[in-house]
């Protein structure tokens, strides 16, 4: 019993050691007091922290530049009584997530930014008072993290309505975060905005009942799953924790009656981010943060209460669908104290679709509308919500529904199946029917892109790899023909960055260098096959994507080639091309499309080429060296012989030489030219080029000799004109025949060429 009394009395003495200490040096007095009175704890009386002990939230403003989330977290760390009823001592850790902090300091009337900047979390050890009637916490305090580049950070921590009683969806902890330094100093920050939405001892208090009946204004929807009750609230979580595009009328040109945030009138939010905060397996309810975004703003999935909504949802089982009542966050505007939820007029509506098709296949789908009047201000059109991410993995049973099948069966030319011993085309379920490929126009690469099974038959392909789903196919096949299979695609193309668009009806544009399909249609797996009728949204991306801003009038051709190693890849050729007539305003040029594979293929046979050619220039070179030796030593036993050379002949072969050498010296000496061809083909060829560079000077310098024997043979000699003559004729009859016949070589390999490619 003395050695209980004794410890409790050692560490009464060192908390108000360390609580004086403190204090003398950051006054609690001095920024707290108008807050929460200063009192004197009671160091051996213990509290439980009645509002939680731990809380997380978002933060903005301040020294965090980078977009981004912007989390914090407040660990009360022990609680004491003081000596005046309803306010406890609290001490606590704040954590901070920063990513990348720069300071604003104030020099000479000017704002810079610092380029010290923190790490990327940051510690306060606080220390303070909490009433419990106001509910209002403040607490002084420094940083823990040893930062030997900067300078102390001392910091002041102020929330407002950390109640006691229980949460619902209008209890909202608001507050800041402030440095003590004065704005010259480098450890000085502006001023952060703190918000916390509490999870511990929540309460849900909308009616469903009462809010059921703005949901039956939907209309037709497709059929949503169901969802198991017993594990609602983990099934739940994870589908809708996701981002969502949002869709908005075909006259929503601005905000005004069409964005659910308000906000500047020519950007409409682009996505929605859903994050689940709490949830009840028993009630089957859910309480869920949204914050709307625009994906080229630059602040994507960045908190700030304006943008920021919060909401309840309960699941109907009737319609199988989450139903949520949305309320915004008011008063920002005026203080941080003023900051509340209020205005719960916006309603949600999310279910998993059980079937999906060409133009309809996302995980979630949705709508978002405005329960108030159109003459509401703040009224807003319905919104179309898709989820970005593709959750089929997790939700199973879904179904595909064909919608252009007939279309295909016009369009597509049927045919036959190429049987060959040893030869065959891919499984439709085989790695080869996802392929990368390359977009052709008049010989050029102008875009990059994608093919990816989406269906085959009723049933959706996984994600990570194809593979023949274990369900049995309920939709019928196209015949009694196993061959042949009802598959869906997506198709993606990238413009490249040097393409070069000077036609009009181009699939590109200098607005849209990304254009994605989606197709169907049928693969013939004896042909090698894939045909299918494609769609493209030609309205914004933040458009509904109706029959007037969609083109489905896309014809999508594939060639399989044939190939009798499994391992060799698939090398497929194919073609987009528009179904419309050459005067309609949506028609554009037809496109040649490549697998990777043909232009590896390509590039290795390219390679070949070059190989070859450097063997025979060398063979060449080497022979015609050889030959003009014998030449001279041939002169040299028949000194009589040399008048009859023909010269003329043999100044042109020898000019031609010096060209060429003068060339090779050129490729030779220029480094960046020899270091590319040896990166490109390997040491053996620059070695080889080296080789025909020295033989070819060899060949130079003799053909020199000969030439200036026969000039002065020519000179010095006597020789019968008729005789020159008529041997320069017999030269012109061989060399003549031996010249044409290798220009019809030449033009004829050229022609085999070109129509392969």
């Amino acid at each position: 019993m003395d050695s209980l009394a004794l410890s409790l009395f050692l560490f009464t003495i060192i908390y108000h050691n360390t609580f004086s200490s403190y204090a003398s040096h950051l006054s609690y007095t001095d920024y707290c007091a108008s807050v929460v009175p200063n009192s004197t704890p009671n160091f051996s009386k213990f509290k439980v922290f009645p509002p939680s002990q731990l809380h997380h939230g978002y933060y903005i403003g301040g020294i965090y530049r980078r977009d981004g989330q912007k989390h914090f977290s407040l660990e009360i760390k022990n609680a004491h009584e003081t000596d005046v009823a309803g306010i406890l001592y609290v001490g606590a850790w704040f954590t901070i997530r920063t990513g990348t902090w720069y300071h604003r300091v104030h020099h000479h009337h000017e704002n810079m930014w610092n380029n010290n900047h923190f790490p990327r979390f940051l510690t306060f050890s606080l220390d303070g008072f909490w009433s419990e009637s106001s509910g209002m916490l403040c607490m002084v305090g420094t940083e823990t993290d040893d930062t030997p580049q900067l300078e102390l950070l001392e910091v002041v921590l102020k929330l407002y309505n950390v109640v006691s009683s229980r949460r619902n969806i209008s209890t909202l902890i608001t507050g800041s975060l402030e440095s003590t330094s004065s704005e010259h100093e480098v450890s000085y920050f502006e001023p952060i905005s703190l918000f916390i939405f509490p999870t511990i001892d929540y309460e849900f208090t909308l009616d469903a009942k009462e809010t059921k009946k703005e949901y039956a204004g939907e209309g037709e929807v497709i059929p949503g799953f169901p969802i198991n009750p017993v594990r609602f609230c983990s099934n739940i979580s994870s589908m809708i924790d996701d981002i969502y595009d949002l869709q908005y009328q075909s006259e929503c040109n601005a905000a005004k009656n069409c964005s659910p945030i308000g906000g500047d009138a020519n950007k409409l939010p682009s996505y929605m981010s859903v994050n689940s905060l709490v949830c009840s397996d028993v009630k089957q309810r859910v309480k869920i943060l949204m914050e709307f975004g625009n994906y080229n703003s630059g602040s994507r999935l960045s908190f700030h209460p304006n943008s920021t909504l919060v909401g309840e949802g309960w699941w109907d089982e009737e319609k199988n669908q989450l139903s949520v009542a949305v309320c915004h966050i008011l008063g920002m505007e005026e203080s941080i104290i003023s900051v509340h939820v209020g205005d719960c007029s916006t309603r949600v509506s999310m279910r998993f679709p059980m079937i999906w098709s060409i133009n309809d296949a996302s995980s979630i789908m949705g709508h978002i509308w405005s329960i108030k009047s159109s003459g509401d201000s703040s009224y807003f059109k319905r919104i179309v919500l898709k989820s970005h991410q593709d959750k089929r993995e997790i939700i199973s049973g879904i179904k595909y529904e064909y919608r252009f099948l007939e279309k295909v069966r016009k369009y597509c030319p049927r045919q036959r199946s190429l049987k060959n011993k040893g030869i065959g085309y891919p499984d439709v379920y085989s790695s080869d029917m996802k392929f990368d490929m390359g977009v052709e126009y008049r010989e050029q690469i102008i875009a990059w892109g994608f093919s990816i099974p989406f269906a085959v038959n009723d049933q959706l392909l996984n994600l990570d790899q194809n593979s023949a789903p274990n369900s049995s196919h309920t939709q019928q096949f196209i015949s009694s023909n196993s061959s042949l299979y009802n598959v869906s695609y997506q198709i993606g193309l990238g413009l490249t960055l040097d393409a070069k668009l000077g036609e009009k009806k181009s699939l590109f544009s200098a607005t849209q260098i990304d254009v994605d399909f989606s197709a169907e249609g049928i693969y013939n797996a004896e042909a090698g096959t894939l045909c299918m009728v494609g769609c493209r949204n030609l309205g914004s991306q933040n458009q509904i994507p109706t029959t007037d801003f969609l083109d489905c009038e896309i014809l999508v051709l594939f060639q399989f080639q044939q190939s009798k190693s499994k391992n060799s890849g698939a090398y497929i050729r194919g073609s987009i091309k528009s179904m419309r007539n050459n005067s309609d305003p949506l028609y554009f040029n037809p496109l040649k499309l490549n697998t990777i594979v043909y232009y590896i293929t390509k590039g290795d046979q390219i390679l070949r080429k070059v190989y070859m050619e450097r063997i025979m220039s060398l063979v060449w070179t080497t022979l015609l060296c050889v030959f003009v030796a014998f030449q001279l030593y041939h002169v040299k036993r028949n000194p009589d012989t040399v008048p009859l050379i023909f010269f003329v002949m043999l100044s042109i072969t020898t000019f031609g030489k010096l060209i060429s050498l003068v060339l090779n010296f050129h490729s030779f000496f220029s480094q960046n030219d020899y270091a590319k061809k040896k990166h490109l083909f390997g040491e053996w060829l620059a070695l080889t080029e080296v080789s025909v560079m020295i033989i070819s000077m060899i060949t130079l310098l003799l053909l020199l000799q000969l030439l200036k024997l026969t000039w002065s043979a020519r000179k010095t000699g006597i020789i019968h004109k008729g005789l020159l003559i008529a041997k320069i004729k017999k030269v012109l009859c061989v060399i003549f025949p031996l010249h044409v016949a290798g220009l019809l070589c030449a033009l004829l390999v050229f022609r085999n060429s070109t129509t392969d490619v």
